[in-house]
């Protein structure tokens, strides 16, 4: 994968009476992206785990989702009537977790203070995804971190960090190196996850290059503040184009200059292999003093861009512990990338969905209530009619499409929520589903009329039409409208409630019936 494809395109010039033709060589990497990312990934799957250590700023993200209704009398600001907590690992712990979904074993070294609330929560996530807290060094007088977020319809109102960023203490100090001495093993790839919280000293870095090159070790950064000597001789950098610019300024370089140009100098005066620059919505810039490759970002709407940078690093160091080519790194990251921005909060993103994610298919699949809330929300706001149906759609009949291009019909984005399989079960009896519940998504987001798949697990879609807040609930069957679950919670918001007259003949009951005579 790593050569470059280009694609003749012909083109008929309509304009013209001798209807010439011209040739336009586009260079792309489409080609790569839908025929070879499947084999890069079981190429992927087959070598891990390996073994990687992350080193940096460990930190909590708190989420507090509430509704706003009022402006407080004290003073003219919101009153956020709180509804729900969320917590997701953050920095440093956020990179661990990226890297244990792709499938690594993972080391995670940082500081936490064990005693308050924020670090016991980081403590028990940590546990709850599978990673060790064992190189963990515990504080009495350094705070653990925490980015704690207050939203309403799905928009950021404040965020209130708390933290310490002083440098490690002495005795902490010793207390870390001897944790990293003893993750580190010959041939591995460490992370640095420097958050500008204190943990990541020029001290701290020597160290660590000098372990890293006795265990022929790669070290990839990912870099903050203004102090970029500290990285000297670590193998990459991963700025963003506002770390580039920093970086840029330490050494007197200039901005006019090329980014090619610029990266080489910086290249030079760091001693590294290479420099991976995010460039956001424009995709990944990689120089080193022999290459120049530039990756496009791949286009996807962007929903929060919290972490989307522990997403590219965690991809960029898989890649590079398996020995891949530049350029298949950097594919990877990219679309790994677009997912995570893709998700509201911070997000791991797998292998597997990283194939997926080529399919259209995916991008109609939630697995969180709250981020198709987002979605729905905004799309809500440009004016657009939702429409709520859901079903176990065991064996999809013409009865179902009947029901989807009725609800289609009552407004502009239509969602389907499918019971999970263990619904199903109590449901329909043991016998039930005949389709697992990933066949039954998988079916209903290839449907070109449905917008949005979603699974719920309880026995009725109550909560989550409650949660979504849909224009329209569609139901199918001889139900009476009053009785529709969710149903009064959707009139009195203003909506309604359609019954879509079941097809004769047509039933997933029936079916079977049908194909055990």
């Amino acid at each position: 994968m790593s050569n470059n494809f280009k694609i003749g395109v012909f083109c008929v010039d309509t304009f013209s009476f001798k209807g010439k033709l011209k040739i336009l060589l586009i260079e792309t990497y489409c080609l790569k992206y839908w025929f070879c990312m499947k084999n890069l990934i079981e190429r992927i799957k087959k070598t891990l785990p390996k073994n990687i250590v992350i080193i940096g700023d460990v930190m909590l993200d708190e989420y507090v989702w509430g509704s706003v209704s009022r402006i407080s009398p004290e003073a003219p600001v919101p009153v956020l009537k709180e509804e729900k907590k969320e917590w997701r690992l953050g920095g440093a712990a956020n990179v661990a977790l990226n890297c244990k979904k792709i499938g690594c074993s993972v080391n995670l070294v940082g500081i936490i203070n064990d005693t308050d609330l924020e670090g016991k929560k980081i403590v028990s996530l940590l546990v709850e995804n599978g990673i060790s807290t064992e190189s963990l060094i515990k504080s009495n007088h350094r705070r653990s971190t925490c980015k704690k977020r207050f939203i309403a319809s799905g928009h950021q109102l404040l965020r209130l960090d708390k933290e310490d960023n002083f440098e490690l203490a002495e005795r902490e100090f010793i207390l870390i190196l001897e944790k990293i001495s003893r993750v580190i093993t010959p041939g591995m790839t460490i992370l640095v996850s420097d958050y500008a919280k204190g943990v990541i000293s020029k001290e701290l870095m020597e160290k660590i290059v000098v372990f890293a090159q006795k265990n022929d070790c790669k070290i990839l950064v990912d870099p903050k503040g203004k102090k970029f000597d500290k990285y000297f001789g670590v193998n990459y950098i991963k700025p963003n184009y506002k770390e580039y610019s920093l970086m840029l300024d330490a050494y007197g370089l200039s901005v006019k200059d090329s980014i090619k140009k610029n990266g080489q100098l910086l290249c030079g005066k760091l001693g590294l292999d290479g420099l991976f620059i995010t460039l956001g919505e424009r995709g990944i810039h990689f120089i080193s003093t022999k290459n120049d490759i530039f990756v496009p970002a791949v286009k996807k709407d962007v929903y929060d861009l919290t972490g989307a940078g522990d997403t590219v690093l965690s991809f960029l160091a898989v890649g590079l512990s398996l020995n891949l080519s530049i350029e298949d790194c950097l594919l990877i990251a990219n679309k790994a990338a677009s997912i995570a921005v893709s998700k509201f909060k911070t997000y791991a993103v797998n292998l597997d969905e990283l194939f997926d994610f080529n399919n259209e298919q995916v991008g109609k699949i939630f697995n969180s209530w709250q981020d198709l809330k987002i979605k729905l929300d905004k799309l809500k706001s440009q004016g657009q009619t939702i429409v709520f149906t859901n079903g176990c759609f065991d064996l999809l009949h013409a009865g179902h499409l009947h029901l989807l291009n009725e609800a289609k019909k009552q407004g502009d984005v239509l969602v389907v929520a499918i019971n999970t399989d263990e619904s199903v079960k109590r449901y329909k009896g043991n016998g039930r589903p005949i389709k697992t519940l990933s066949e039954r998504i998988k079916i209903m987001a290839a449907i070109g009329i449905v917008d949005f798949v979603v699974v719920f697990e309880q026995d009725t879609p109550k909560e989550l039409i409650e949660c979504l807040a849909p224009d329209v609930l569609v139901k199918g069957g001889d139900y009476d409208p009053e009785k529709i679950a969710g149903g009064d919670f959707v009139r009195a918001n203003g909506g309604k409630v359609f019954i879509v007259n079941f097809q004769d003949d047509f039933s997933t009951t029936n079916i079977i019936k049908r194909m055990s005579v």
